[in-house]
C-alpha cells in the first residue's frame, strides 16, 4: 500500500466515529456544492501536505507548457498559411502546398507580387 492510500485509509476510519453514537467528537469541515452542504472529517495534516505537494507539481508541469511562446499550426493540403513580412508589415506571405509567395489582399483576394 502506498503512502497516499495509507493516508486515505486513515482518514476514512474517522468517518465511523462520526456515525457511531457515543464516539468521541471529531473535527469536521463543511463544504458547499451549490445548494448541498457536506460535512466530513477534516483531512489529516499528512494528507493536506501530500495534496499540496501533488498540486504544486501539477502546477509546475502546466506552467512549463504554458510558458512556451507561440502556437503550433498543422499544415494541411490546399489550406494557405498567411503571415506578415517582418521588415514590411504591408506585405503578406502566403504558404500554400509548399509554395511561398509574397503579396497582399486586393478585394478580399490574395494577389502575389511579381
Amino acid at each position: 500500500m502506498d503512502n497516499l492510500t495509507q493516508l486515505r485509509v486513515q482518514d476514512m476510519t474517522m468517518t465511523d466515529s462520526i456515525i457511531q453514537p457515543g464516539a468521541k467528537k471529531v473535527k469536521t469541515s463543511k463544504t458547499r456544492f451549490g445548494s448541498v452542504t457536506v460535512r466530513a472529517p477534516a483531512p489529516s495534516e499528512a494528507l493536506v501536505q501530500h495534496s499540496v505537494k501533488a498540486s504544486t507539481q501539477a502546477l509546475e508541469r502546466v506552467t512549463e507548457r504554458l510558458a512556451k511562446a507561440g502556437v503550433r499550426l498543422s499544415v494541411k493540403k490546399n489550406v494557405p498559411l498567411y503571415w506578415l513580412e517582418s521588415d514590411n508589415p504591408d506585405v503578406m506571405i502566403r504558404k500554400l502546398n509548399g509554395k511561398v509567395e509574397r503579396g497582399s489582399f486586393v478585394d478580399d483576394v490574395f494577389k502575389a507580387i511579381g
